[in-house]
C-alpha cells in the first residue's frame, strides 16, 4: 500500500511539474528555477563544511577529506564553488554549464561516498551531511533539467556574454580552481610527511627493542651499591642496571638504556677525545662529543657522549636524542659515589 501511495503522489508531483515547467516558457519561472538553485548549491556547500564521517573515522568534514590530499573531495568543492558563480549570472551559456557540472557534481559524491565509506553502514546524525547533501543535488538536478528546457523554449531571448563578463568568469573559475587544488595538494604533502614520520618513529622504536632485547640477554642487577674492577671500586646506583663488561680497570653497563662507562686512565678525557679526532664541548666539569654509529649516514642515529673526569677515573654515558636530563643525572650520581675499594651495605 505504501508503495502505491508513493507512486501515485510522485506521478502527481511530476505532472505538475512537467505541466508548470516543461512545455510553457515564462521569465519568472526560469527566474524561480534559478535562485532556486541557487539556494539548493548554497545548502550543499554548507552541508560540505559539516562532518562526513563518524568519529571512528576521525570525524573529518567534506573539506577535511579534501586537506586528507581526497581528490574527490577536492573536485567536489572545486565544481561546487564554480556552478555557484555560474548560477548567480543569466546568461544561458553559463546557466547550461552550471547544470552540467551540478549532474557531474552529484556522480562525484556518490563515488567519494563509496571510497570513503565502502560497504553497508549505520548512518547517526552526527554524520548525516553527506546524506541530505546527495538528496538536495538529486532534487537540484530535476531542477535543472526543467530550467534547461526552460532556455531551450527560447533561444531567441539568449544574452550573449560579452568579454568582460567571460573574462571574469574564466578568472573567478582559475582562482577556484587554483584554490582547489592547493587544498588537495597541500594535503598530499601533509599526509605524505605524516606517514614518513611515523615509518621513522616505527623505526626508531624497533631499533630500540633489539637493543633492549640484546641487552636482557645480561643479568640484570637491582639498584644499589655497584663493586667492579674485582672490587678495586664502587659508586652508588639508584636503577637496575645490566653489566656488559667489568675488568680491573673499567665497567661497561646500561642504565635506562644509556650505556655508561667507569675506567681508570692516566689521561685526560680532553687528550682521549682529541687523539681519536672527536670534537667536544665543554660546560663547567662536561665534556659533550657526538658518536655517530658505525654504517649510518642520518644525523638522527648519532648517539652523544657526556663525560667527567675524577681523579684517575673518567665516568661516561652515551644517550640518544631527548635523553640529555637523565644521562647528566646518571653521570653526577655515579661520579659522586665513585670511590677505591667496595664497601656493600
Amino acid at each position: 500500500m505504501g508503495t502505491v501511495l508513493f507512486w501515485i503522489v510522485w506521478g502527481i508531483i511530476s505532472f505538475w511539474a512537467l505541466k508548470t515547467f516543461y512545455y510553457s516558457f515564462s521569465k519568472e519561472k526560469l527566474e524561480h528555477l534559478r535562485k532556486a538553485n541557487i539556494g539548493f548549491t548554497f545548502a550543499v556547500l554548507i552541508l560540505y563544511f559539516l562532518p562526513w564521517v563518524p568519529l571512528s573515522m576521525d570525524g573529518w568534514t567534506g573539506f577535511g577529506l579534501a586537506l586528507q590530499g581526497n581528490f574527490l573531495a577536492a573536485l567536489f568543492f572545486i565544481f561546487l564553488l564554480i556552478s555557484l558563480v555560474l548560477l548567480f549570472q543569466k546568461e544561458y551559456i553559463f546557466l547550461k554549464i552550471a547544470s552540467v557540472l551540478m549532474v557531474l557534481l552529484t556522480l562525484d559524491l556518490f563515488a567519494l561516498m563509496l571510497v570513503v565509506r565502502p560497504g553497508t553502514f549505520t548512518l547517526s546524525l552526527y554524520d548525516i551531511a553527506p546524506i541530505i547533501a546527495a538528496l538536495i543535488l538529486l532534487v537540484a538536478d530535476v531542477s535543472l533539467l526543467l530550467l534547461w528546457q526552460q532556455m531551450n523554449l527560447t533561444l531567441k531571448a539568449a544574452i550573449v556574454p560579452g568579454n568582460r563578463k567571460k573574462l571574469f568568469i574564466g578568472s573567478a573559475s582559475f582562482l577556484i580552481i587554483s584554490f582547489g587544488l592547493a587544498v588537495w595538494g597541500l594535503g598530499i604533502y601533509i599526509n605524505s610527511t605524516l606517514i614518513h614520520e611515523k615509518i621513522y618513529e616505527n623505526n626508531e622504536e624497533t631499533k630500540e627493542r633489539k637493543e633492549m632485547q640484546v641487552f636482557e640477554a645480561f643479568a640484570k642487577n637491582e639498584p644499589g651499591t655497584v663493586c667492579v674492577g674485582n672490587d678495586t671500586f664502587s659508586f652508588q646506583i639508584d636503577t637496575s642496571y645490566n653489566i656488559l663488561s667489568d675488568d680491573d680497570s673499567s665497567v661497561a653497563m646500561i642504565m635506562d638504556n644509556n650505556l655508561v662507562t667507569v675506567s681508570k686512565s692516566k689521561k685526560s678525557v680532553s687528550d682521549i677525545l682529541k687523539e681519536n679526532g672527536v670534537k667536544y664541548t665543554k660546560e663547567e666539569d662536561y665534556y659533550i662529543f657526538d658518536m655517530p654509529q658505525k654504517n649510518s649516514t642520518s644525523g638522527n642515529l648519532t648517539k652523544t657522549g657526556i663525560s667527567l673526569q675524577k681523579g684517575e677515573f673518567i665516568v661516561s654515558v652515551f644517550y640518544s636524542e631527548g635523553k640529555a636530563v637523565r644521562a647528566k643525572e646518571i653521570l653526577s650520581g655515579v661520579s659522586d659515589s665513585l670511590k677505591e675499594g667496595c664497601n656493600k651495605q
